[in-house]
């Protein structure tokens, strides 16, 4: 077990700050390599299935189901197991999670070259216990990093996240040439384990033991009325969907983007991916020097207000090192804004309900990843993908002038 001969979050001694403090801190940095592996786990296990259900189907609507194993977690048991994370050992239910998914990879092998209901009920359990390790995942971090350190740390895993998902993706290709699908889940299902090792050894506080004497429903409801009694937490919720459907809106129109207005065809959308990554990154770096200077609340607003200008005037964009430049500044501003949200909604929520009010995170998030996705596609083959990405920078700017009207938020 790893324990650190340093102040506990919240003590009032004097600690570091900064990017140093939070490399040197053994506990987050363990965190941090459990949930890098998790999510390359979890990226190179959806390639694969991807893999197996277009040769099945030579179709992109079965592909397109395959998101709704991801989806339907998140709405019917991300609240739910927002509360057994408020109830139960956080540590432990990292580290189940990823074993129980580590095991339910291995144990479907064999069914996954079947039929395709099996695919997709795999998939469905896989994703129903992931929906358990985000909140208890985001509900640690204050646990194990200092309240001034806490925007570090939250940009460090937005960028993780949004690097595991180009790297998982990037390198699902050669390990399937290498390795072949079967060999290739088993790599996932082992760097699942390993996330789970690494969590296992960090040391963190015990909290008293919840007593259990209240209905499940009224637990639930406990998380969303926290959510819509406090201004700041529940406007950080609504920016965090708009940033996250925004996100997940432009890597869906990508392809388009690449072919239709840049003209450089489908398969270099890549590389506009590739951008969007390298701006998150600098985005982290600029973040850790920007936060001494500005509120949370205003990083936000200002973050909003250039990405909508930023997606207004890529629309419009034919030149690719102008668009690349452009992309470039949008991951930058995307990690501005998810990584002060997740700060905000981590300092705005007591102790004892974040896995509820994270569970509800959750599911927000996830559902920002389908219906919005889905308008904006129909948007895009009606008007066209010009308009769509327009229309969508609009809406980002009409979100930033929003909250340039809540002091409260502004000022957070």
């Amino acid at each position: 077990m790893v324990t650190e001969n340093m102040p506990a979050p919240g003590d009032g001694r004097e600690t570091k700050t900064g990017f140093g403090a939070v490399f040197s801190n053994i506990r987050f940095m363990l965190l941090w390599l459990g949930q890098l592996t998790s999510q390359l786990a979890d990226r190179i296990f959806v390639y694969v299935l991807i893999i197996i259900i277009y040769k099945s189907t030579n179709s992109n609507l079965g592909v397109s189901i395959l998101f709704l194993a991801f989806g339907i977690p998140s709405v019917l048991v991300g609240p739910w197991a927002g509360i057994l994370v408020d109830r139960l050992n956080r540590k432990w239910i990292l580290v189940v999670s990823d074993v129980i998914r580590g095991l339910l990879i291995l144990l479907a092998i064999p069914l996954l070259s079947g039929s395709l209901i099996w695919v997709f009920l795999i998939s469905l359990l896989v994703y129903t216990v992931a929906q358990f390790f985000s909140p208890a995942e985001a509900s640690t971090i204050p646990e194990v990093v200092e309240k001034q350190n806490l925007i570090v740390a939250n940009s460090l895993f937005m960028t993780t996240w949004m690097a595991s998902s180009i790297v998982g993706f990037g390198l699902g290709a050669p390990i399937v040439s290498l390795l072949a699908e079967r060999n290739t889940l088993v790599a996932s299902a082992i760097l699942y384990f390993v996330s789970a090792t690494a969590i296992l050894l960090i040391s963190i506080k015990a909290r008293k033991a919840v007593k259990v004497n209240s209905y499940v429903w009224k637990d639930i409801l406990i998380g969303f009325e926290f959510v819509r009694r406090n201004l700041i937490v529940r406007y950080s919720l609504i920016k965090l969907f708009v940033a996250t459907s925004a996100g997940g809106i432009i890597s869906m129109l990508a392809i388009s983007y690449a072919s239709d207005v840049l003209k450089i065809g489908e398969r270099n959308f890549g590389y506009l991916i590739i951008a969007f990554g390298a701006g998150t990154f600098i985005g982290m770096l600029i973040l850790e020097w920007i936060r001494h200077y500005l509120k949370m609340g205003r990083i936000i607003v200002l973050s909003f207000l250039l990405s909508g200008f930023i997606l207004i005037i890529m629309a419009q964009a034919k030149d690719i090192k102008l668009a690349l430049f452009l992309i470039l500044l949008l991951g930058a501003a995307n990690i501005f804004i998810t990584s002060t949200i997740q700060t905000i909604l981590q300092q705005y929520t007591p102790r004892p309900i974040r896995g509820r009010v994270f569970g509800v995170v959750n599911m927000l998030v996830n559902s920002a990843f389908t219906f919005p996705i889905v308008l904006f596609g129909v948007v895009a083959d009606i008007w066209g993908i010009v308009f769509a990405i327009s229309l969508l920078g609009l809406v980002t700017v009409l979100t930033g002038l929003i909250g340039m009207f809540l002091p409260e938020f502004r000022t957070a």
